[in-house]
């Protein structure tokens, strides 16, 4: 249920332009960029401090499912429906590499350290050095899709969510922790950690958001029903204090860190937000962030305290 709390958010603005399902969502905080893509295969740059058109990156003749802006390059791995990922230099805005990376659809693509790793629908994570962008090993997990990817940097380490409905915790060189944690009845669709690490929350198909503390082997602390329908988004405020949930039916909830409690449910009737699936969401920064949707619109949000 929904505590009584100060913590709102407003719609500053919309972005329109995309002719497809919205499925993929990356974020550079630094620069203000916001790069999204989906079914029309347009790679789409919005900057939030400029209320305008977007700039397309890229041109894919192919469905988008994922993009992750590489660290320390001004380059833009992008996963595509046939399994491929195409690495595009953002200052020339033209493809540099491209690898046959997975046999059936990619699904995400995360960031960490000197590696990139991806997660397709063959059930596999493959690793891939940022230095001489090579594959440098590919682990399967699963008979069934490996549907998400979440990085910790304290504790150097990943977390992959199968439709299998479990998470395979993962060395940086894809070696499986003893404990496969049985998480979600089917799908785990969206993975993040805390800041520190310890703690790790997952959605699912299930419409479930569960909360595991890792601090001391793994213990799932709290398994909330969460939403309606699918969860598809999770992202942690970077100072630790809020967390945000998307859906599937189509509300988008701001939830308390510390005791996990829901704050705030924003929806199309009193906010003004998304008329069909929400797909993702991510923070900006510490009071803005923004979502994608189906209804192919990208909004950005601010919190108002």
């Amino acid at each position: 249920m929904e505590r009584n709390t100060r913590v709102q958010a407003r719609r500053l603005t919309v972005y329109t332009g995309h002719t497809g399902n919205l499925y993929a969502l990356a974020v550079d905080k630094a620069l203000g960029y916001v790069y999204t893509s989906g079914t029309d295969g347009l790679v789409i740059r919005w900057d939030i401090n400029v209320f305008g058109e977007g700039k397309v990156i890229a041109k894919l003749g192919e469905a988008v499912h994922c993009l992750q802006v590489e660290e320390g390059q001004n380059r833009l791995w992008v996963g595509s429906a046939k399994g491929q990922v195409h690495v595009v230099d953002l200052t020339e805005k033209k493809e540099i590499k491209l690898f046959a990376s997975h046999a059936l659809a990619l699904f995400d693509i995360k960031q960490l350290g000197e590696h990139m790793y991806s997660a397709g629908g063959d059930g596999c994570v493959v690793k891939y050095s940022l230095q001489d962008l090579s594959i440098k090993k590919v682990r399967k997990l699963s008979d069934k899709s490996i549907r998400c990817i979440a990085i910790d940097k304290v504790g150097n380490k990943l977390a992959a969510g199968s439709s299998d409905g479990n998470i395979y915790l993962l060395s940086k060189n894809l070696e499986i922790y003893d404990e496969i944690i049985a998480a979600h009845e089917s799908s785990v669709f969206s993975l993040v950690f805390s800041r520190e690490g310890q703690c790790l929350l997952s959605g699912g198909r299930d419409a479930m958001l569960g909360v595991w503390d890792l601090g001391n082997g793994v213990k799932n602390t709290h398994k909330i029903a969460a939403h309606n329908l699918h969860v598809h988004g999770l992202s942690v405020q970077a100072e630790g204090q809020y967390f945000l949930s998307s859906s599937m039916d189509k509300t988008i909830k701001i939830w308390d860190l510390h005791d996990f409690s829901l704050l705030r449910v924003m929806d199309k009737e009193r906010h003004q937000a998304h008329v069909n699936s929400i797909n993702k969401i991510a923070w900006m920064s510490d009071d803005k962030f923004v979502s994608i949707s189906d209804d192919k619109s990208v909004m950005l949000w601010a919190l108002i305290s």
